[in-house]
């Protein structure tokens, strides 16, 4: 049995610059076009991420968007697939800095917050710091020597006008004084923005619409102008497939002190005082008074202090707030955009791969990410047993896409974190992992030396047959888990300018709660995906079981340590009294929780998956015990297909029963052979053993169905 694998999703190589040297004649530069794109081909790359050249006058120069459109023309000769790419680097939003030229007042804005502790009966002024634009508010409240605030009711408070320049606070009281004025200011130094390894760049508001629209109209335009005779039609005819957005985000943190990229195109001031930071922008007052009824200013101090029911409240409606501005603004309307335009919007955004990076960074994914037509993610690991302790962003992502009916989830893959050095071995594992866990387009950063032709083609091949074989089947997954975004929208607060690296117990507390299920699960080689509120609210209940969009039926939710919402906990219970099996993972930071009156509780995720009655409700795989670093997926169409890989550097051997096949045979999709393998049938499947070398990958298909 042979596979074709020119009929799967072969790897994308993406190509940011053909070479292009100034002395080269036009005629040599398309020479040079050719003989990449035929060297890539031939390496058993699908196709390629692309843009017009990343220059001084990026989008302007004519002769570089000739060159562009001759290098879409050669990509249909030879055959293969284009995607866009909509940034000058990284991160997109201010294409190459024209979005914020166009306006300064584009800028990402923050809210911070100066502070000290004023002794009785003194006097004192807190002057706007340099390098911020404006005083928007200004409070005192009693509070303890070491700034220890007792209560949130203002002793003193002031609306301030832009034209302030200080603010005097004096203390006529016989306590101590914890005094605020909270600052807007355009964020640039000491974040991503400043600190990555592209290049130093002011970058855009991304809950303002028209910064967003201006930078559509100098990236998105400009390529539709160039790619008119290569979009995709209504029936499905065209080269390109995708526009890749890359690491768009809120810049309200500090992050990477000491990183500083070799370009930089906007110049930094390092002594600007780096405050505690929120994420604000032109709309956040006005919409989060609308959205949460609550006064924007006289709540602002919860933002930054506070712990108790109504300091979690104005941080949930606060950070609400900004990740409905962000889904609005620039996903909706960049994703409305390409689809009025025929292209597919695509890309990832920054720092997925911990939960408690989020909201600082994000808000919700779900929200976010659901507007995307092939929702993306970035893989920076090529070490397998790494990238099987990095499942939560493919396994997330992949989640986003079963839930609002997306047919591909896209990765960006490399080894940036290793530097490049893995093998081949190595980089095939951590791929086909991504695709148990979802993935099923890369576009790779790879070096191109770090196999030779022959290896690429082979390694590339066999991704190929593996998505020839599993696309189209119904994804199986018995296992629905809660993402819990609201409990660190309650929880984040900025408690110093480190803010990046510094979590509440209770955010820790979630966070490891939620990974230990996760990894549980995983060993336990029991599939599943995650919902956020608003996607399990729309699943149908039927005989107590959840039933996905794709063909899933959900047989247990999970539910993490964490905060409850008065809507989540009134439909949890609902959710329960159908029928639905909820189970519920202890922790003392949570006691809302663990005595709600809904859920069978654990104190441990391992407890948890032992209690799951896996023979009664017929999970895709059986196994006597859990097998570690084991992935696996299995897809259902006419029968079920199954792809399992050893995360492990040693062989190991695996035990199971498998269900939903009649004439099952072990495939090697790197070798395309038949392995040889015993398989017994019992009264409900087959169980069988076999060996996996370091690595390795392989697959139990039926052997009468033709792939």
């Amino acid at each position: 049995m042979t596979f074709s694998p020119e009929t799967g999703n072969l790897p994308l190589k993406i190509v940011h610059e053909f070479p292009n040297s100034g002395s080269m004649s036009y005629e040599e530069k398309c020479a040079e076009i050719t003989k990449k794109l035929t060297e890539l081909k031939e390496k058993g790359f699908g196709g390629v991420v692309t843009n017009v050249r990343h220059g001084s006058d990026y989008t302007k120069n004519n002769e570089d968007w000739s060159l562009f459109r001759f290098s879409l023309e050669e990509i249909k000769r030879l055959g293969m697939r284009a995607w866009l790419y909509d940034e000058k680097g990284y991160p997109s939003g201010g294409a190459g800095g024209m979005t914020i030229q166009a306006n300064p007042d584009y800028e990402s804005l923050g809210l911070v917050k100066i502070s000290n502790v004023l002794a009785p009966g003194k006097e004192t002024e807190i002057r706007l710091p340099k390098g911020h634009m404006y005083f928007l508010y200004a409070a005192s409240y009693k509070c303890d020597v070491d700034g220890n605030i007792k209560s949130f009711e203002p002793i003193y408070e002031k609306r301030c006008e832009k034209s302030e320049r200080g603010v005097t606070f004096s203390n006529k009281t016989d306590g101590y004084q914890y005094i605020c004025a909270f600052a807007v200011k355009r964020l640039y130094e000491g974040t991503h923005a400043q600190h990555n390894v592209c290049e130093c760049r002011r970058y855009i508001d991304v809950t303002n619409p028209d910064a967003v629209a201006e930078f559509i109209k100098n990236t998105y335009e400009k390529y539709r102008e160039n790619t008119s005779s290569h979009v995709k039609t209504p029936e499905g005819d065209g080269l390109i497939e995708a526009i890749f957005t890359d690491e768009p985000s809120f810049m309200g943190c500090y992050i990477n002190a000491g990183l500083y990229p070799s370009s930089v195109h906007d110049e930094y001031d390092d002594t600007i005082p780096l405050y505690p930071v929120v994420n604000f922008g032109r709309d956040v007052e006005n919409t989060f008074e609308s959205l949460s009824g609550l006064p924007f200013r006289k709540n602002i101090i919860y933002l930054f202090c506070g712990d108790d029911k109504k300091a979690r409240k104005v941080r949930y409606q606060f950070h609400r707030t900004t990740s409905y501005l962000y889904e609005k603004n620039f996903f909706e309307q960049l994703s409305d955009w390409c689809a009025r335009n025929g292209f597919n919007f695509s890309g990832h955004i920054l720092l997925e791969d911990d939960i408690r990076h989020h909201v600082i960074f994000e808000g919700n994914f779900f929200s976010l990410l659901r507007h995307m037509h092939i929702p993306g993610i970035d893989m920076l690991h090529s070490i397998p047993s790494i990238v099987r302790e990095e499942m939560f962003t493919p396994k997330l992502v992949s989640s986003i896409a079963h839930g609002y009916n997306r047919p591909h989830v896209m990765s960006e893959v490399s080894a940036h974190a290793q530097g490049g050095n893995v093998t081949m071995d190595q980089m095939y594992a951590s791929l086909c992992l991504q695709y148990e866990f979802g993935v099923d387009v890369f576009t790779s950063y790879y070096s191109e030396g770090m196999a030779s032709r022959d290896d690429y083609k082979k390694y590339n091949a066999a991704l190929g047959r593996i998505d020839k074989i599993m696309s189209g089947g119904a994804h199986r997954a018995d296992v629905l888990l809660y993402y819990p975004i609201e409990t660190f929208m309650m929880h984040r607060k900025p408690a110093s300018t480190n803010a990046f690296s510094e979590f509440t117990a209770e955010e820790n507390a979630c966070k490891e709660g939620l990974y230990s299920i996760m990894n549980e699960l995983a060993d336990a080689q029991v599939d599943f995906d995650f919902a956020d509120f608003e996607l399990l609210k729309s699943l149908d209940i039927k005989n107590g079981k959840i039933y996905g969009k794709n063909g899933e039926i959900y047989k247990y939710l999970i539910l993490p340590p964490m905060e409850l919402t008065d809507d989540t906990a009134g439909f949890f219970g609902v959710l329960e009294s159908k029928g639905v099996k909820i189970c519920v993972m202890r922790d003392g930071c949570f006691p809302e929780l663990n005595s709600a009156d809904f859920g069978r509780k654990f104190s441990t995720s391992a407890a948890l998956v032992m209690s799951f009655d896996r023979a009664e409700q017929n999970f895709a795989v059986n196994l006597d015990a859990p097998h570690r670093g084991l992935a696996f997926l299995c897809r259902g169409n006419t029968g079920n297909s199954y792809m399992f890989t050893n995360s492990n550097d040693t062989p190991m051997d695996v035990d199971l029963e498998i269900h939903g096949i009649e004439n099952p045979m072990l495939y090697s999709p790197l070798e395309d052979a038949r392995v040889e393998c015993v398989f017994k049938k019992t009264s409900s499947g087959y169980t069988t053993r076999f060996g996996l070398r370091e690595y390795e990958t392989l697959m139990i298909l039926d052997s009468d169905i033709q792939y």
